[in-house]
């Protein structure tokens, strides 16, 4: 009776705690946006999506990935273009944000739990200022967005645009490259625009600025330009700096590797404009200016691991994160030198800060090296063993919530899913939902948890390496 009593509870009263809810609240918004697209009204004649085609494109857009298994430009209406958007925004800011600030325009207050969500959401150390920090998310998003729509809108209506369709496509990619969503309404992406500076300048200076992460975003306000604090927290500290050194390396190394290659049509000023471009985009954007499939092995390498780090805490970004992976290289070099103390700007991190980053990356990589395996065995009909290479760069993308893809044999100007089967794309919705909410809150969401013994088991050694 007690063992029955015991497998009820566990099933029917499930404790609703943040991460739970923060899984539930956008499961219910994919859910929402699949549906929608689903219906005929989304749709252009002739390109009706299936169910599982609108689950993929609602999970894409509210995961901010971008990854595409019908053309954005061509096969959906006006409203189901608008309806893209909005599952853009809604996953971008997280669903918890627009409601804290709703709440407050109303009058009411913020609850301890609605709190707490806000903090798992975005991975916040304190409760203490979050109603503030919701209402700031919201102003800079708008000030930000604003402002890459009126110059990407005033630019498209120079080109020739008529005017109506200039500032449709500018709020439409300004608010998807803020986002870090990379859905475009170009049907080859921003492949025109490979030479083109403000085009792509200003996408990369909204992709950077969402990929900070709302934390660091208003640190650097505080500090810069309100002056009300001194300096930059170590937290901004290590997201300007690891987010500076990997734009540098990797445009670099992308310049390097395929300046005779997919680079090679371009001028050698538009060359480092579309490897800085590259460079940025992997770090959970998705747009491209080059195409993804003619690149290098190598390059296509570099790109899988920018796009596992991924953007930064408190972001429209997904990925392992830039905290996490300078947390890693600190605590390596730390190691390596036979210091006892991991220490970033002359600050003694703690370990479980450690043990979390890397906790958090071998879980994200056990997960890539399962659902890789997985999808080369259900969609062994379609792919031999030198395909291997397309699936990974396809998983990895996804749980980078990036968008970026080799793309499709059957339409190129898809993503390589296209040519999944419902299992295979029903795999890849799941590890978007995955690297959007991130492994640990899925992990949290899952596990039942337990509370710590009151006692201590004795200490044991093992060999290492």
């Amino acid at each position: 009776m007690k063992l029955e009593r015991k497998i009820y509870n566990q099933i029917f009263r499930v404790e609703m705690t943040p991460a739970r809810i923060l899984v539930l609240g956008f499961s219910v918004a994919i859910l929402l946006g699949s549906v929608l697209l689903y219906l005929p009204f989304s749709t252009t004649a002739g390109h009706r999506c299936t169910f599982v085609d609108a689950l993929y494109t609602s999970t894409s857009a509210v995961c901010v990935t971008g990854l595409i298994v019908k053309d954005t430009a061509k096969d959906f209406t006006p409203a189901g273009k608008l309806i893209i958007l909005l599952l853009i925004q809604i996953g971008g800011l997280g669903y918890m944000s627009l409601a804290t600030v709703l709440s407050l325009m109303v009058g009411r207050k913020i609850s301890l739990r609605e709190r707490l969500i806000i903090q798992e959401a975005y991975n916040i150390l304190t409760l203490e200022g979050l109603a503030r920090f919701a209402t700031r998310i919201l102003r800079v998003t708008i000030v930000l967005e604003g402002l890459g729509a009126l110059i990407l809108s005033f630019h498209w209506w120079k080109a020739g645009f008529p005017i109506s369709k200039a500032v449709v496509l500018g709020i439409f990619h300004s608010v998807s490259a803020f986002c870090n969503a990379g859905f475009s309404l170009f049907s080859n992406g921003l492949a025109d625009y490979a030479a083109d500076p403000v085009v792509s300048l200003t996408i990369s200076g909204l992709v950077v600025s969402g990929g900070l992460g709302f934390i660091a975003i208003s640190d650097i306000y505080k500090t810069g330009i309100r002056r009300t604090e001194k300096r930059l927290t170590t937290h901004s500290k290590l997201v300007v700096m690891m987010t500076l050194s990997l734009i540098i390396t990797g445009t670099v190394l992308i310049y390097l590797l395929e300046r005779n290659n997919t680079l090679a049509h371009l001028s050698p000023a538009a060359q480092w404009l579309a490897a800085l471009f590259q460079s940025i985009a992997p770090r959970t954007a998705g747009f491209n200016t080059v195409n993804i499939g003619l690149m290098h092995f190598p390059t296509l390498m570099l790109i899988i691991i920018l796009m596992f780090i991924g953007a930064s805490p408190g972001g429209t970004g997904g990925g392992i994160k830039t905290t996490t992976f300078g947390v890693m290289m600190a605590s390596i070099w730390t190691t390596l030198t036979g210091r006892s103390r991991v220490l970033i700007f002359k600050k003694r991190l703690e370990h479980e800060f450690i043990n979390r980053a890397f906790v958090l990356s071998a879980i994200a990589a056990m997960m890539l090296v399962l659902v890789t395996l997985l999808l080369l065995q259900s969609e062994i009909a379609h792919f031999t063993a030198e395909r291997m290479m397309p699936v990974l760069f396809e998983v990895v993308s996804a749980f980078g919530t990036v968008g970026l893809s080799i793309g499709s044999a059957i339409n190129p100007l898809l993503s390589f899913s296209h040519d999944f089967s419902n299992w295979g794309k029903l795999l890849i919705i799941l590890t978007m939902f995955a690297g959007r909410l991130g492994p640990l809150t899925m992990g949290s969401a899952v596990v039942w948890h337990r509370k710590d013994q009151p006692f201590e088991y004795p200490e044991a050694k093992v060999l290492i390496g």
